[in-house]
């Protein structure tokens, strides 16, 4: 089994990129725990391809729940049907991919709750100024969620 941290989201359209922007900031740290961090942004067939069976999953992703912006929600990839009324503009494919090319996959999203998507190159102020809490919590889950199933 490998652990992989897949950031996705648009990196010009504001606050959409904030995945990419964590996943930035901790990869280094996360790849010294021998977790493999993926670039995605858009590209959902890269992010399909980078994925073998038996992966356990981490996928990083701006998301709206209609929460605090900067704060993160979790879900269990196989349980993504159950947050319907929810919104994040990449999960829904991605999370179908998996489900159509993986049986034995797992993981979480792991959502950013953003502020503002428009086009923009740059986080809002809110998550930028937000960048190393919000960086430092998406470690600290994906460690202990690991920790926790050995």
């Amino acid at each position: 089994m490998k652990v992989k941290v897949i950031a996705i989201g648009n990196i010009l359209m504001g606050d959409d990129g904030i995945g990419i922007a964590v996943a930035e900031k901790i990869k280094h740290e996360l790849e010294e725990d021998n977790i493999e961090v993926i670039i995605g942004e858009t590209d959902f067939n890269y992010c399909i391809s980078m994925i073998e069976e038996g992966d356990y999953i981490f996928i990083l992703d701006g998301a709206y729940y209609g929460k605090k912006p900067g704060e993160i929600t979790l879900c269990p990839i196989r349980e993504y049907k159950s947050f319907k009324k929810e919104y994040s503009q990449h999960n829904f494919g991605l999370l179908d991919l998996i489900n159509l090319n993986y049986k034995d996959v797992e993981g979480y999203i792991v959502g950013i709750e953003i502020s503002d998507v428009d086009f923009n190159l740059g986080l809002s102020e809110v998550l930028a100024n937000n960048i190393h809490m919000i960086s430092e919590k998406t470690i600290n889950i994906v460690r202990s969620i690991l920790k926790n199933r050995e």
